[in-house]
């Protein structure tokens, strides 16, 4: 999908933030140490994971739904140059066990990858043909005009619900009148490589662990975009998706949650995605995903500690923007040390040649480094083994000896990665830069 906000960039005050964060950070490592500067911000992140981890040993679970009659469903697939994805994606909502009527109507808003084409041959489908790319939002909506069904799950191109997922969700929905919206298990679908498998562990401790204790707090946050599945009347009600919004996944569960509406979950609802296979589209994606929330809490400035949306408002949601606080000091103070150590070689260089001795590097200043970190790591990061092996256990995946060292990986690399992701996030929403999603 497409879509493009203007912004207004600033890019003199973006530079001189950037110097003055760089400032900031390098004094207070020199004035309280590494160790400080990253656990301070961090010991939010893990009041939060701790409250979660509570949240998820109080819960009682969520039963699997009993087979009953459930009312019409429209499946609604936004598609845009998804020629690789889109069959599979619509055979795997064709081989659904759900116990009632189902329509499939997919939107192709204006592909120009033979997608187009492709899906003119697809029998059983209907099938909304845009002539301009106007976003996913946009094509959601379109269909929902002609939705049949009283319920709407809306399905992303590249995403594969398992055969049970929307008999589980419909039934979760038809519960309680007041569920507007029942959120899915999401994961990875090809882990295939290094990094795949890293995010697979992500989106099994997000959708997953910490996804059932939001739920249990009623602080569930969003409304994932691979599946997710809405009581039709509901979103008409409340005026359909944001067609202005680079998150409307996210922001479509705040308005809900504004007009008095449950948001649910269930783990037995599963959807397989496709995840970026490379950093750089990695980058853009979490961008995207972060900067939405700036997006959005600016739009819905009165869902932020008001005590009417309860934990949602008051916790999980400021709690969250922890991460963004904890990413750029952790990005920041890795920088610094790496320019500190490299610093440091020259000056030792350079007296070594002054003084015609050899060099003869030790590793002192490294080891001392990396076992304050090794430190940090273990405390902040102990509360997570016990999530991890929570998380493997609510997605049925088994924890082996052969998971250890991506779960290791995990824990040294990977949040240094998303780490950086936030610090670009910050100084783009500081710079003011456009919103840009393709």
């Amino acid at each position: 999908m497409s879509l493009y906000l203007k912004g207004n960039p600033r890019p003199i005050l973006t530079l001189l933030s950037i110097i003055a964060v760089g400032v900031v950070i390098g004094m207070l490592i020199k004035g309280v140490g590494y160790f400080w500067v990253i656990v301070i911000p961090n010991m939010f992140a893990l009041a939060l994971t701790l409250v979660m981890l509570l949240a998820f040993i109080e819960s009682e679970g969520v039963a699997k739904a009993q087979r009953r009659a459930l009312p019409m469903l429209s499946v609604i697939v936004p598609s845009y140059n998804s020629k690789t994805s889109i069959i599979a994606c619509i055979d795997s909502i064709r081989n659904a066990d759900y116990p009632g009527e189902m329509e499939i109507i997919v939107v192709d808003d204006g592909s120009s990858d033979g997608s187009r084409e492709m899906l003119k041959s697809v029998k059983g489908i209907t099938l909304l043909l845009m002539e301009v790319n106007k976003g996913k939002a946009s094509a959601i909506n379109s269909a929902m005009r002609i939705a049949k069904g009283e319920v709407v799950a809306c399905v992303d191109s590249d995403s594969y619900p398992e055969p049970s997922a929307f008999r589980e969700g419909v039934s979760m929905l038809m519960d309680n009148e007041n569920i507007g919206v029942v959120t899915c298990f999401i994961r990875v679908a090809h882990p295939d490589n290094i990094l795949k498998k890293l995010q697979d562990i992500e989106y099994l401790t997000g959708f997953g662990f910490f996804q059932l204790g939001a739920r249990f707090l009623d602080a569930i946050t969003v409304a994932p975009g691979p599946t997710s599945i809405f009581r039709k009347s509901v979103l008409l009600e409340v005026g359909g998706f944001d067609e202005e919004n680079i998150t409307e996944d996210l922001e479509i569960a705040w308005r809900l949650r504004k007009h008095g509406y449950d948001i649910e979950y269930t783990p037995h609802a599963v959807s397989y995605t496709e995840v970026p296979g490379d950093l750089y589209s990695l980058l853009k994606q979490r961008v995207r995903w972060y900067r939405g929330k700036f997006f959005n809490i600016r739009k819905h400035q009165d869902v932020l500690f008001n005590q009417k949306y309860g934990l949602f408002s008051m916790f999980v949601l400021p709690f969250s923007f922890s991460a963004e606080l904890s990413g750029v000091a952790l990005s920041f103070s890795f920088l610094y040390i790496i320019a500190n150590q490299v610093s440091w070689t020259a000056q030792y260089m350079g007296s070594m040649l002054a003084l015609g001795e050899p060099f003869v590097f030790g590793t002192g200043g490294i080891v001392a480094v990396s076992m304050s970190t090794l430190v940090m790591s273990l405390l902040l990061m102990s509360p997570w083994f016990i999530v991890i092996y929570l998380s493997y256990l609510l997605g049925n995946k088994k924890f082996g000896l052969g998971e250890i060292p991506v779960i290791g990986l995990f824990f040294l690399f990977y949040g240094l990665i998303i780490s950086f992701f936030y610090s670009v996030t910050f100084f783009k929403e500081v710079n003011r830069s456009d919103y840009t999603w393709k």
